[in-house]
């Protein structure tokens, strides 16, 4: 079982689970439930997809990014990584070593060129939305939904592992890294 989330601000599943639009019903564990226990029910039920989607919102938006440049990074090869791709990806991992302005605007700018589908995009993305005015610099701020960055974080996360051999395994790993850093531990990159 997962231990308590220290990094994570809810208390309650419920908390994040209408950000995902999903409807309670038999099959679904208890709304109520404290984050990280309701994350165990969804990975006991065998129902990892949907484990990953609420542990990327779940997660403060700097752990969520550093959840998914991290993995993305471990899990795709330079061989499948074209040159846009590691940019977006080089991209992402600075700003979660440095989350500055600059750093974010930059990550924008990388996830621009890479393939609209590829991990590596969705990370790069994940940190220009993480916080921040959407807009360019020279008008008027406009912020990103909240659970935005979080869901791109899971995406980015999902997409790698699916793009790769054993993918349930893969999550598996991926889960790991993302519950240390949900508990407090992984900050450094």
């Amino acid at each position: 079982m997962t231990e308590t989330w220290s990094r994570v601000r809810w208390t309650e599943a419920r908390q994040l689970t209408s950000s995902l639009g999903w409807a309670s019903d038999d099959k679904s564990p208890d709304p109520g439930l404290p984050p990280s226990a309701y994350f165990d029910a969804l990975r006991e039920a065998g129902q990892a997809v949907q484990a990953a989607q609420f542990l990327g919102l779940a997660l403060p938006r700097w752990e969520a990014v550093a959840w998914a440049a991290r993995s993305v990074r471990d899990l795709r090869t330079d061989e499948v990584r074209g040159p846009a791709e590691a940019e977006a990806l080089k991209r992402a991992l600075l700003w979660v070593q440095d989350p500055t302005e600059p750093r974010r605007r930059a990550a924008y700018e990388a996830a621009q060129a890479a393939e609209s589908s590829s991990p590596e995009r969705l990370a790069a993305l994940a940190a220009f939305f993480s916080g921040g005015s959407l807009a360019p610099e020279e008008f008027q701020a406009v912020q990103a939904p909240p659970e935005a960055a979080g869901k791109l974080a899971a995406g980015a996360v999902l997409t790698a592992v699916f793009s790769g051999a054993e993918p349930w395994a893969a999550l598996e790993r991926c889960f790991e890294e993302g519950v240390r850093l949900a508990e407090g531990a992984g900050g450094a990159g």
